[in-house]
């Protein structure tokens, strides 16, 4: 049986040498994380492992000047102080993530945070599958943050307490991720990929304002099914407006499959008080061949930019790296396999109060391709669908120029006849 210890206690078991892994998500470990903060000395020589979002904003390299931190987003938590030598961004797909974590990666003591033992011996993981079951099966020392709020779902994973060497005793409520204000400006992008969509699909979508918009424009659907990353709050409402159902889906009928869930209390009660949510792990929502077999499938996400040989940036915003390269291409990749399938990238024509283009002449130098341009689909803006598909690589050009902020279309326009001429020898 695992010993019951204090947070105290846990900072005493980390040693200089240690690789640490911390989970994400809704129900990262705050007690273990507090008590380290508390102690900063603990962390000397320690390495972690952690993901690092809006939800978790732990730059661990802050506790001790010896303290090495693995990550795999950059995010303004990071950014400030950001020392190369020792914060490690890995530019891993999440499917090689996963693959790191659970056969790469060696890790003294992972740090989880699961509810109380059922009649079984079983903890569940609550809300969370992606990732931290791989990692607890194959740490040295599993630290295990026991918290009686957590709202157990019946399709997430479990751990057995034989599984655990040490408890922490805590009570406090999931972490919450509050969505942005929607965008009144988004609908027509919404509703342009909307129009995309079939009753009937399987959808996987990401998470900001554009895939909230493309979710709204949704509702009106019907027996859609999801195989996705991470579900929102935007998901109960689409369940409430009748629109998933998952009774068309080719595989998991009737099931919502997500790797976690982050949002608020109305999400968490929704997923705890119904039994059709399916956590699961990396290794099998972001995996090519469990993908391919989804038939009807519509891949949803967004980028920064994408230029006109459809290249397209997801990480870099003038010349700093804003995020990773996360699970997207894992399911274009997959959309391309799976029979009438989809990939489709939904992004809004341009920022900066309409005064910068997000679509542009070419992904520039202080950037970095996230997705290469053989894999491009469909792409969606407020002023239209460019198909993809097939094209050559003018036809490309023509179809994005048109779907451009009307502001920018001449000089976009202009920069590709250049372009061309320079790739013809031309001056």
């Amino acid at each position: 049986m695992p010993q019951t210890i204090t947070d105290q206690q846990f900072t005493e078991l980390l040693k200089p040498g240690h690789t640490v892994y911390i989970q994400n998500g809704c129900t990262q470990p705050i007690a273990l994380v507090e008590a380290m903060k508390n102690n900063p000395q603990c962390a000397e020589g320690i390495k972690f492992i952690s993901m690092v979002n809006r939800l978790n904003p732990n730059n661990f390299t802050t506790l001790h000047p010896t303290t090495e931190q693995e990550t795999f987003f950059m995010s303004g938590f990071l950014r400030k102080g950001y020392d190369p030598a020792r914060l490690h961004i890995l530019p891993f797909h999440l499917s090689e993530i996963y693959r790191y974590l659970a056969e790469v990666a060696d890790i003294d003591i992972a740090c989880i945070q699961v509810a109380p033992a059922d009649h079984r011996g079983q903890h569940s993981f609550a809300m969370t599958g992606d990732y931290v079951p791989a990692v607890s099966s194959r740490a040295r020392v599993v630290v295990a943050e026991v918290n009686p709020s957590l709202l157990v779902c019946p399709g997430a994973p479990t751990i057995s307490a034989d599984e655990i060497d040490y408890y922490v005793d805590s009570d406090h409520e999931l972490l919450i991720w509050t969505s942005r204000p929607a965008k009144d400006e988004l609908a027509a992008l919404g509703n342009n990929v909307a129009s995309l969509v079939n009753d009937g699909d399987t959808i996987q979508m990401g998470v900001g304002t554009a895939s909230d918009a493309v979710l709204a424009a949704l509702t009106g659907h019907r027996n859609l099914g999801i195989h996705t990353g991470l579900v929102p709050d935007n998901l109960v409402d689409m369940v409430e407006a009748g629109a998933i159902t998952g009774a068309k889906k080719p595989i998991d009928k009737g099931r919502i499959v997500t790797g976690s869930a982050m949002g608020t209390e109305r999400l968490y009660d929704f997923i705890a008080n119904s039994d059709v949510v399916d956590f699961k792990p990396v290794s099998y929502t972001h995996d090519v061949n469990i993908l391919s077999q989804i038939e009807n499938f519509r891949v949803v996400n967004s980028a920064v930019e994408v230029d006109l040989f459809c290249q397209v940036n997801c990480e870099f915003m003038g010349g700093q790296q804003i995020a990773g390269i996360g699970g997207q291409l894992d399911f274009v990749r997959g959309a391309k396999r799976a029979k009438n399938s989809l990939s489709i990238l939904a992004l809004q024509a341009s920022t900066g109060k309409g005064e910068v283009s997000r679509i542009v002449s070419r992904i520039p130098q202080n950037a970095l391709v996230s997705v290469p341009r053989s894999d491009a689909d469909f792409i969606a803006t407020e002023y239209g669908i460019a198909d993809l598909r097939y094209a050559s690589v003018q036809q490309r050009a023509e179809r994005l120029i048109a779907i451009a902020a009307p502001k920018f279309r001449d000089q976009l326009a202009d920069d590709w006849a250049a372009a061309c001429r320079m790739a013809a020898g031309q001056s």
